[in-house]
């Protein structure tokens, strides 16, 4: 195997100060400032100092220069505009970023660098003052009459995951300049779910390797910041915990995440194995982990592999945990977002007594924050299941309310992935425009193309528009990205409406069953198998299921059913009325 190019470089790192606790305030406004200020002071004038970006880390960057004066040059230059500028941030205060430099040997790995070089000018950055930057004892030796700009003396300092104490030297554009304290203040904790993933850990016994490891995590970072349900702590903090014996406790305190995701990548001749897991900071208990094997030749394949199945797996997973806390707190403390998360198990209940419960917390999730748009969302979806299921008499009101709350929640959305799949859902129930449902549904999966509610709902808009052979293909792919979702059942209902409307019926029965069984005490189903019955000739099976289907419900009759479902389209609610007819509805 050809080893490694290496290379001797000056290497800068880049970190937004407070970027959690900005992101958490206003995450929009915090990712719009980091972008203007790379735009404007990074990207236009880095290259004229011979520098480039190699990696980009969300609150920060890692780049390489030709020359150490050049870099020292830059980073000096880019604080002091910033510095003058004062840019505003949410919640008060000025836009600053820490700078560490040092001289690394490094490994190239295409456009990429990676090794303990890298790592150190991580751990220098981590020391140098707000505004200004870090450098090591030999870069200020190197800089002796080559430059003007006056450093303070730190002396030794011991650096995380660093064997050996480093002598540090910190320059600010004002001239004032303090030593950082030995531990950071912990953040305080998000008020809703956050996650970091941790620097895998290189199990191939080779140190060569561990760029394997550190672009799996990448990987996994990228995919899972697509997931606006949760806030992803960015890679340049969680890289500061490579190599370090850690306890993830601590991790959770020091960057106030609630979730954290570890794992290993052993290679072995062309083998690799990749292992991840999802641990809750506060306890350390472990609530989900999977392992991937692969070939090396289909590494890339294998990184999109492992950081879809992570992705698909942590939603549902951080959902039901996120589900348990809310439901631990004392009910004067709920906050809008626990409310939500009260009232989804009740909605994912799709019973009749049970909906009603869920209408209530989002009702109260939106008196506390009524621009709430997944508060909004969830409630008309809630509205359009007393509707579609037939658990309401008075489908004009239910419509009405479910309608002023699609139009709440289409103004407040935004671009979070499972609102935007609550919308499509509130508006299919309700009746309203599928296609423009659909095309919700397909936005979502833009935004997080490991959606797995957001692939249910575009198959049930398909089969609703008359494509069932398509709509299977989206039922299949939520199916396989989130195999113990709670919404499983659905796919599976889903599925037997579209094998029942391609003319499988004796499908559709199956799947209507095995639904049932996933999901006991469930009774709507069994107006799917009154209709598929009568479709396939077993008259007797057809009107059993219709009278547990109608039992306890309100009255209805075949022209109030065909108004509950006027979201299909007209062949596909003819055929499937017509088979509720034949088993007995008037």
């Amino acid at each position: 195997m050809a080893q490694p190019d290496r290379k001797l470089v000056p290497i800068v790192s880049l970190d937004v100060v407070n970027y959690s606790r900005l992101a958490e305030i206003n995450e929009r406004q915090t990712l719009r400032l980091v972008q203007r200020v790379y735009d404007r002071l990074v990207a236009r004038s880095i290259g004229r100092y011979g520098g480039k970006v190699f990696k980009t880390m969300g609150d920060g960057l890692l780049a390489e220069f030709q020359s150490v004066v050049a870099a020292i040059e830059w980073v000096a230059d880019m604080q002091t505009e910033l510095n003058e500028r004062r840019l505003k941030v949410p919640g008060g205060g000025i836009f600053q970023v820490r700078a560490g430099v040092v001289l690394a040997d490094v490994l190239v790995a295409g456009d990429d660098l990676y090794g303990s070089g890298v790592n150190l000018a991580v751990r220098v950055q981590a020391i140098a003052p707000a505004g200004g930057m870090a450098i090591t004892k030999w870069m200020f030796q190197y800089l002796d009459g080559r430059s003007d700009l006056q450093f303070t003396d730190l002396g030794s300092t011991d650096l995380k995951n660093v064997s050996k104490s480093v002598r540090i030297y910190i320059w600010h554009p004002d001239g004032v300049v303090q030593k950082q304290a030995a531990e950071p203040l912990p953040i305080a904790p998000s008020s809703r779910p956050s996650v970091v993933v941790l620097p895998f850990d290189n199990m191939s016994g080779e140190a060569d390797q561990s760029y394997f490891a550190d672009a799996v995590v990448e990987e996994i970072t990228a995919t899972l910041s697509r997931i606006r349900d949760f806030f992803v702590i960015a890679r340049n903090s969680a890289f500061s915990y490579k190599g370090r014996a850690i306890d993830v406790r601590q991790v959770g305190r020091e960057l106030g995440v609630r979730y954290a995701v570890e794992g290993s990548v052993r290679r072995v001749g062309e083998r690799v194995r990749i292992t991840a897991q999802l641990v809750e900071a506060e306890t350390a208990n472990h609530i989900w982990s999977t392992r991937v094997d692969g070939a090396v030749s289909d590494l890339f394949d294998l990184q999109d592999r492992v950081a879809a199945e992570v992705a698909s797996a942590l939603h549902p997973s951080i959902r039901r945990a996120e589900v348990e806390r809310a439901r631990s707190k004392r009910p004067e403390t709920l906050a809008a977002y626990d409310l939500v998360m009260r009232a989804l198990p009740h909605l994912w209940a799709h019973r009749m007594a049970e909906n009603p419960q869920a209408i209530s917390y989002l009702t109260k999730a939106l008196a506390l924050e009524p621009t709430y748009g997944l508060a909004a969302a969830l409630c008309a979806w809630a509205h359009g299941q007393q509707v579609a299921y037939n658990w309401t008499t008075d489908v004009g009101a239910e419509r009405r309310e479910g309608e002023r709350l699609i139009e709440i929640s289409t103004m407040t959305v935004g671009d979070e992935p499972t609102a935007l799949a609550a919308l499509a859902s509130a508006m299919m129930l309700l009746g309203g425009d599928v296609p423009h449902a659909a095309m919700l549904a397909e936005k979502a999966l833009q935004l997080d193309p490991n959606h797995a509610w957001a692939w249910m709902r575009r198959g049930y808009g398909l089969v609703y528009i008359g494509r069932p052979e398509d709509g299977l293909e989206a039922f299949e792919k939520s199916a396989r990205l989130s195999p113990l979702d709670p919404f499983a059942f659905n796919v599976h209902l889903g599925m037997g409406l579209a094998h029942f409307a391609a003319g499988r019926p004796d499908r559709g029965i199956e799947l209507a069953r095995q639904a049932l069984a996933e999901r006991p005490g469930l009774t709507w189903p069994y107006r799917d198998l009154a209709a598929y019955y009568s479709a396939a000739g077993r008259p007797e099976q057809a009107k059993d299921a219709l009278e547990k289907f109608v039992y306890l419900r309100p009255a209805m009759t075949a022209a109030s059913l065909r108004d509950g479902l006027r979201f299909m389209e007209p062949a596909l609610l003819d055929r499937y009325v017509g088979g509720l007819e034949q088993a007995g509805l008037r």
